[in-house]
C-alpha cells in the first residue's frame, strides 16, 4: 500500500474561544478526555498504516514521539509551507490538530479515496452524516446542488501545486475579512448561483481553479468524524464526554 507523508497543523496560539477553558498556550496542547488534542489525529495517522513521516508544525513541547518538528509561524499559510518544506514532492496530507474524533479508518479511507490527477483533494460531509453521528455539534453548512456539506478538516495536496499558487492564496487569505474584496475575487456569477441554491460542485471546482491555477476536487465522504472539529467551548465538552469518561479535569482549571 502507498504511503503519503503527513503534516499536521499544531501551531494555533490559545488566544481564541477556547481560552477561556484552559491555560496551555497552545490549542493543541488543551486536554480532551484526558489526552492533548493533538495525540488523537497523530495516533489516527500512525495507525492507519498509511502515512509517514509525520510532520507537526508546533512547538516541540507537545507530548509527541517520532515525528518531525517544524517551526511554527503566526499565519496558517506560512505553516504549511513550513512543513511542505520538510517533505519532498508529491501528494502530502495536512490535517489540522484539533479533530480528535479522527480515526485509523478514515485516513485510510481518504488516501485511497484522493485522486493523486487532482492539485488539491479536499473532503466535503453532508449534513445528515455529520448529525447523525454527532448531533449536538454546531457546524457551518454550504447548500449546493449536489447536496449540503461541511467542510472537513484533512486534506490531500501536491506539494508543487500550492508552491506554485502561493501568492494567488495568500491574496485570497488577506481579502478574507473583507466580504466586497472577497466577493471580487470570487465572481459575481458564482456568488448570486450560491444564492439562489444553483452552485454545484463542478461550478465551485472550475472556479477554483480559475482563482488559483489548481485543479481540485471536492470530494463527497462518508466519514464525519473529519469535518467535526473543537474550536468552541460547546466542542470540547461533547468531545471530552465522548472521549472520555466525563471524568476530566474542568476545562477552566487545566494547567500547563
Amino acid at each position: 500500500m502507498n504511503q503519503r507523508p503527513a503534516i499536521v497543523l499544531a501551531g494555533q496560539r490559545n488566544d481564541g474561544r477556547l481560552a477561556s477553558l484552559s491555560a496551555f498556550q497552545w490549542e493543541a496542547e488543551i486536554r480532551v478526555g484526558g489526552r492533548a488534542l493533538v495525540e488523537y489525529v497523530v495516533d489516527a495517522l500512525r495507525q492507519s498504516g498509511r502515512i509517514a513521516p509525520i510532520v507537526v508544525v508546533g512547538p516541540s513541547s507537545l507530548p509527541l514521539h517520532d515525528v518531525i518538528w517544524a517551526p511554527v509561524h503566526d499565519e496558517m499559510f506560512a505553516n504549511v509551507i513550513s512543513g511542505l518544506d520538510c517533505v519532498g514532492d508529491g501528494p502530502v496530507l495536512i490535517a489540522t490538530a484539533d479533530v480528535p474524533f479522527l480515526t485509523p479508518e478514515a485516513v485510510s479511507a481518504f488516501v485511497d479515496a484522493a485522486d493523486d490527477h487532482y492539485d488539491v483533494v479536499y473532503p466535503i460531509i453532508e449534513k445528515s452524516l455529520v448529525e447523525a453521528r454527532f448531533p449536538q455539534t454546531q457546524r457551518t453548512y454550504v447548500r449546493l446542488v449536489d447536496g449540503t456539506f461541511t467542510g472537513g478538516n484533512i486534506f490531500m495536496v501536491r506539494k508543487e501545486a500550492v508552491l506554485r499558487s502561493r501568492t494567488a492564496v495568500t491574496e485570497l487569505l488577506e481579502h478574507r475579512k473583507s466580504p466586497r474584496r472577497l466577493a471580487g475575487d470570487i465572481g459575481l456569477g458564482i456568488l448570486v448561483k450560491w444564492l439562489i441554491g444553483r452552485l454545484g460542485i463542478e461550478d465551485a471546482q472550475k472556479r477554483v481553479a480559475q482563482l488559483l491555477g489548481i485543479k481540485g476536487q471536492a470530494l463527497i465522504f462518508d466519514y464525519p468524524e473529519v469535518g467535526v472539529d473543537v474550536d468552541k467551548p460547546q466542542d470540547w465538552e461533547m468531545a471530552d464526554r465522548l472521549l472520555g469518561n466525563g471524568q476530566s479535569a474542568p476545562a477552566s482549571v487545566q494547567q500547563p
